[in-house]
């Protein structure tokens, strides 16, 4: 049990975790930076190196139960490799555990999304992210990275939030006009917080959640291992505060966490992604049950 998400000790058997980690190291879409395949092992490795106590919940989150899968075997071609994730998400829901999974680039959240909605019809996708992702196809495909949030509107019916947002084409613009929706942008994030956590909150019209999360949705002064980096993004504190008033009020039934490339050499991405994915099992399980 020595390979995985947290240290060998902290990991748990897949029948006694409500947690189960998926790797998921597929960037066959990326259409810049190269390296998100490259991502959960790293995520992995810093993950040993993670304090388990939680100094904000006064918990060791581990201890509801963490589990990791073995790391998905996918084809280069998007169709094949979407059913194969497909596949791997829906066994972990059938158990009735959270799946948290790790990219890999964007597209690989179309599968697990499309899933989550079969098990939860009132569902809402909040979306963590730099870029809309709202491009009909992009480099020859409708299941690209650039493409995954148009992908996985109609699947929810338009029951998505877009959260710390800078950057976006003109088409991808005319698309949120013609739907009435517009994002939370960055920049809103940054000059009133709490208002932007209303803003959000008001958005959602229904009781379960799933969280996608592109780590270039951070700044890349303390984000730099990303395919895509924007500036103007959100720093850790602002992010926390958003997903912990979220865990608080929704039931999260799953989410992920995608679009680290590492850098050799640089190895803080790693940590920080390693550790907010901790603080979201954290968060979650502290009020899933409030």
């Amino acid at each position: 049990m020595g390979q995985g998400f947290l240290e060998s000790s902290a990991q748990s058997s897949f029948k006694k975790a409500n947690f189960v980690v998926l790797p998921i190291p597929y960037d066959i879409t990326a259409s810049w930076g190269q390296g998100a395949r490259l991502g959960p092992q790293r995520i992995f490795e810093a993950s040993k190196e993670l304090e388990l106590f939680d100094e904000e919940l006064l918990i060791e989150p581990f201890k509801v139960g963490v589990h990791t899968l073995p790391t998905l075997e996918l084809s280069i071609l998007p169709e094949a490799a979407q059913k194969t994730i497909k596949d791997s998400v829906r066994f972990i829901f059938e158990n009735q555990k959270c799946p948290v999974s790790i990219g890999g680039d964007h597209s690989v959240s179309i599968g697990l999304i499309e899933v989550a909605k079969a098990f939860y019809e009132d569902l809402t996708v909040i979306q963590f992210d730099a870029h809309t992702d709202l491009r009909k196809t992009y480099q020859g495909t409708s299941l690209s990275h650039a493409c995954v949030i148009r992908r996985i509107w109609d699947t929810v019916n338009g029951q998505v939030i877009q959260v710390g947002i800078r950057s976006l084409s003109k088409n991808e613009w005319a698309f949120l006009e013609k739907e009435g929706k517009e994002p939370v942008w960055a920049r809103d994030i940054k000059t009133d917080l709490k208002g932007a956590v209303a803003l959000i909150k008001s958005g959602i019209k229904t009781k379960h959640i799933y969280i996608t999360l592109d780590v270039d949705c951070l700044d890349p002064s303390i984000m730099p291992a990303t395919g895509t980096p924007e500036p103007g993004g959100l720093l850790w504190h602002e992010l926390l505060e958003i997903l912990k008033a979220l865990c608080q009020q929704y039931r999260v039934i799953g989410f992920d966490v995608v679009e680290l490339s590492p850098i050799p050499g640089i190895v803080h991405p790693d940590f920080l992604a390693a550790r907010l994915i901790y603080k979201m099992i954290g968060y979650i399980s502290q009020f899933r049950d409030a």
